[in-house]
């Protein structure tokens, strides 16, 4: 929503901060400024992100101004809006300072909690055992406990409020068919698949969709086996040799007769000798025989991998073939070359020919390099290539 800082300014006493220090208030306690516009009166337009439970008290500029005196006490309005009453309020809600203490992690004293409520016209009626929040009619947001947590941790500062790790001893609930898919997901992993995920939405099935998003999404899928075909399609075009075999496999939801079913896809495909896509689908329960064992399930999360954004450019693939003494390893001239072409080596080097003759050994490696910045020009590939390449001599052999 859009909203006027002078506008705002002349709700108050004492003049706002300066509009970019307001805006970074604003994102950081309440509602996020999407973008700030000088306008030729020596104003500023703000577009402000009013979250849709928020529309009851802070669509309106005096509704946003009552929320900024909240960020901001030391400022006063000109117009008062009192606290609600019993007579006014939209709800009421029972809660102690124990239990907004321990949802922060943070300890406040009860002194804090009232206030930081005050300041968003929250009454607290104190009782004997418990506190009472009477909450004012346009605050449709609050309605439990926890939203008055949220409340109070917001006007307190989210930066500082201190991560904590969970108690380890809660119990958790997991469906059977958890298990038994992390099961199946590392048992094909294991054999060399990797996971993929298709759409749900399709242009065919049984199931239609009342509004569909776009012609070709208007039904549920009724397997999983036409989309993992198209997925294995789509990767034969993109291997580094036509040799490589596309293993892929997807556990997820298919709609057929009235009833949503866990499916299991395994397929492979490959391009040479000759082109041959194979796909077959099971229900997830056919593996119940895996053995079904907690303590082993997180035996398998390697905590040691870590993400690695999937870069959006294209890639760029060279050849280098280099002659060797017979005694020098294959790995040993994979390190010379990994080590000098430096980081924009996505993938490989990967030894695709060798052969011996006369006392020495012809290697050949193939090199994937991409950015994750920008398209790589051919002169940027030619430069890691040339350095590759001056790393090779250097050890004294020969770049064919």
């Amino acid at each position: 929503m859009r909203f006027f800082y002078k506008e705002l300014n002349s709700f108050f006493i004492e003049p706002l901060p300066e509009v970019n220090a307001l805006a970074k208030i604003l994102t950081d306690h309440s509602s996020e400024v999407e973008e700030i516009v000088a306008k030729s009166d020596g104003d500023w337009e703000m577009e402000i992100k009013i979250l849709p439970d928020r529309t009851g008290d802070a669509k309106t500029s005096l509704g946003l101004a009552h929320e900024i005196s909240a960020l901001l006490p030391e400022l006063k309005l000109k117009i008062d809006w009192p606290l609600a009453t019993g007579d006014t309020a939209r709800t009421k809600i029972v809660f102690t300072v124990e239990q907004i203490t321990n949802l922060l992690g943070v300890a406040l004293t009860k002194e804090q909690v009232v206030g930081f409520l005050n300041r968003v016209r929250v009454t607290v009626i104190e009782n004997a055992d418990h506190l009472l929040a009477l909450v004012p009619p346009e605050r449709l947001d609050l309605n439990i406990k926890e939203d008055l947590a949220d409340e109070v941790a917001r006007l307190y500062g989210y930066d500082q409020v201190p991560a904590r790790i969970l108690n380890a001893d809660i119990p958790i609930r997991r469906e059977k068919t958890f298990d038994l898919a992390n099961k199946v997901r590392a048992k094909f992993v294991a054999e060399g698949y990797t996971e993929i995920y298709g759409y749900t939405f399709t242009d065919h099935g049984e199931v239609e969709v009342l509004k569909a998003l776009a012609s070709d999404k208007s039904f549920l899928r009724s397997n999983l086996s036409d989309g993992l075909k198209k997925m294995i399609e789509f990767n034969l075009g993109h291997t580094i040799f036509d040799q490589d075999e596309v293993k892929v496999f997807e556990i997820g939801s298919v709609f057929v007769g009235g009833d949503e079913n866990i499916m299991v896809a395994i397929g492979t495909g490959s391009k040479k000798p000759t082109l041959k896509i194979e796909v077959e689908e099971k229900k997830l329960t056919d593996f119940s025989d895996l053995k079904n064992d907690h303590q082993e399930l997180e035996s398998l999360i390697n905590r040691d991998i870590h993400y690695r954004p999937v870069s959006i450019y294209p890639r760029i693939v060279r050849d280098v073939a280099v002659w060797v003494p017979a005694e020098v390893v294959m790995e040993t001239v994979a390190k010379v070359i990994t080590d000098s072409a430096g980081s924009l080596l996505s993938e490989g080097p990967y030894k695709f020919d060798e052969f011996a003759k006369e006392g020495r050994a012809s290697l050949a490696f193939r090199l994937v390099l991409q950015s994750t910045e920008k398209t790589l020009s051919d002169e940027e590939a030619g430069e890691v290539m040339e350095k590759v390449t001056k790393a090779l001599q250097k050890e004294g052999w020969e770049v064919r």
